[in-house]
């Protein structure tokens, strides 16, 4: 039985500059590293770096993407990351997490009826109701798929509930209809539950903003005064674009290389000297927003 991993890039290169630092980060960090395939709408040196790739055709170029990679598992046995996300350790630790789940699964909580957390409430299900026993919780920056007809019920489900999206008042603030609260449903109506959140398996970088300790070099992605660390570290898009994120790459780039540790200070002053002038930039800001607002300036 094959097991694998795959990501998503559609759209803007900087998704497939993501998905390729992901590739690397996890490759880095495995002892032995398993297949990695990408589903893109189009093949170009970042895809080729992959051992697998699917074209996905009539790409949505948003969350949606991700219900089509349901239809087109590489593997039998499959686990989805997010592309911005990046790898501090083995991730084939996240195997062993999933080995009890359902045929499809994730991190998340499985809630009660009443329950008003959830992707969705009970109470907006309409005719669905009677269809479900429980909320679901969950984070969308890992999926555990295995190859089966449920697994691909959860697909056919997520899929059928798109033209009727708004009529269910999901959670999130998405632009376009989102891949989780899809999801979330139709785990409901398939009854295949999330496992407890493990933080070791997944952690968001932006519930922890300048409370981090990060080192790409030791394999540390730390709370900063708790025992909380992790191997997969989910950054989110809009932090992909910061100083620390590209200090991350930066510094995995130079392990790859074999390069020396001088290489690696001059990393951390390129970040150190970035960071400055974000700060100061930052400041001038808030002094020049200042002055419009006693001067009255439009």
């Amino acid at each position: 039985m094959s097991h694998g991993f795959l990501t998503i890039a559609t759209g803007d290169e900087k998704y497939y500059k993501m998905a390729t630092n992901l590739l690397q980060s996890y490759r880095y960090f495995s002892k032995s590293p398993l297949p990695f395939a990408i589903l893109a709408d189009r093949e170009n040196e970042y895809t080729a770096k992959f051992d697998d790739v699917m074209l996905l055709e009539n790409a949505h170029c948003n969350y949606l993407d991700k219900l089509s990679m349901l239809e087109s598992l590489p593997y039998d046995v499959n686990i989805f990351i997010d592309a911005d996300c990046i790898a501090y350790g083995d991730l084939n630790k996240l195997f062993d997490m999933f080995k009890d789940a359902d045929d499809f699964s994730c991190f998340g909580r499985i809630l009660p009826l009443n329950d008003k957390t959830g992707w969705f409430e009970y109470e907006n299900l309409g005719e669905l109701k009677q269809k479900v026993s429980y909320v679901v919780g969950l984070h969308g920056g890992v999926y555990y798929m295995r190859k089966s007809k449920r697994c691909d019920a959860v697909a056919e489900t997520a899929k059928a509930l798109v033209p009727r999206y708004k009529e269910y008042s999901f959670k999130g603030n998405f632009a376009t209809p989102g891949d989780e609260p899809l999801i979330a449903l139709s785990m409901a109506l398939n009854d295949c539950k999330p496992i407890p959140h493990d933080l070791r398996g997944i952690l968001c970088y932006w519930e922890y903003v300048g409370q981090m300790r990060l080192s790409i070099t030791g394999g540390v992605a730390a709370v900063k005064n708790t025992e909380v660390r992790t191997d997969l570290l989910h950054w989110g898009t809009r932090f992909t674009i910061t100083p620390l994120y590209r200090k991350q790459i930066a510094d995995l780039r130079t392990l790859e290389n074999g390069g020396s540790r001088t290489e690696l200070l001059l990393n951390s002053m390129q970040y150190r000297a970035a960071e400055t002038c974000g700060q100061i930039d930052r400041f001038i800001k808030r002094a020049l927003n200042k002055l419009k607002r006693i001067f009255r300036i439009k």
